[in-house]
């Protein structure tokens, strides 16, 4: 589905919040004063009631540090939500202004950018990775690698028929990949499905390599670096480090200018 935006002043969602805080937070204040009347009055007859006026009191004061609790977290985040809205006006000039909604749920920040050079594959991966955070630079690298091994056929074969896949899954990490889209309803031959095992894969098996690439500064030498990062921890194939600056090169030559910020 396309992303709708809508600008900081239309859409008004950190004033909104702000305002729904300050809202419950003066709800919780005057039950706390409601409260505290009924406490005083309970203590002031405890002469007379006993015992069970007294535990009444301390009852009370029990649920009185709740709320106070309560009115401190709501003042906690009206300035949060008032400090993200100073910062969020002070961003970078692509997300300045920029709140998107995709399927019913706002997203602070500008809209990923997509692709559109033409071919599919390609324009696929790239959104994909875009909306998952990396950044340009990581996508680079992840692109040449794809490239070097499937030309961005999800149906590629190799290795004597023992790789498949955009990413040449070989044999039991071929077999994760069916059985994960298996699992999940997807289809192991198409983009979608191999792209969300991809990102599985990375979380759950390699999250250095994911946290790596998550960070790679987003320059034309971060392409290079994403790239060979990609290929010496990820793919490693054999000859991985000429393999890895050769795709580093591809990152730089043939991606980077497409999509460098």
């Amino acid at each position: 589905m396309a992303e709708e935006n809508f600008s900081f002043e239309q859409y008004g969602i950190f004033s909104d919040g702000i305002n729904t805080a300050k809202t419950l937070n003066n709800s919780v204040g005057d039950g706390m004063t409601s409260l505290n009347e009924l406490k005083s009055k309970l203590a002031g007859g405890s002469i007379f009631m006993g015992p069970a006026a007294d535990s009444a009191v301390e009852g009370f004061g029990k649920v009185e540090a709740r709320m106070s609790t309560m009115t401190n977290n709501f003042n906690t985040i009206s300035s949060f939500l008032a400090d993200s809205a100073v910062n969020y006006k002070a961003s970078d000039e692509k997300a300045q202004k920029t709140i998107s909604m995709e399927n019913g749920v706002v997203k602070i920040g500008a809209a990923a950018q997509t692709s559109n050079t033409g071919n599919a594959n390609q324009d696929a991966i790239y959104n994909y990775l875009a909306k998952q955070g990396f950044n340009n630079a990581a996508i680079c690298g992840i692109l040449a690698n794809i490239q070097h091994e499937s030309n961005f056929n999800p149906q590629a074969l190799g290795d004597s028929g023992t790789s498949y896949g955009i990413c040449q899954w070989h044999n039991s990490r071929w077999d994760s990949l069916k059985s994960f889209c298996s699992n999940n309803g997807l289809d192991s031959t198409t983009i979608d499905g191999q792209m969300a095992y991809l990102m599985y894969e990375l979380k759950e098996k390699y999250p250095s390599i994911y946290e790596s690439m998550k960070n790679v500064p987003n320059t034309e030498q971060g392409a290079y670096d994403a790239a060979y990062i990609w290929t010496v921890k990820f793919e490693r194939p054999a000859g991985m480090e000429a393999s890895g600056a050769k795709r580093g090169n591809t990152a730089v030559s043939k991606y980077w200018p497409t999509y460098k910020a």
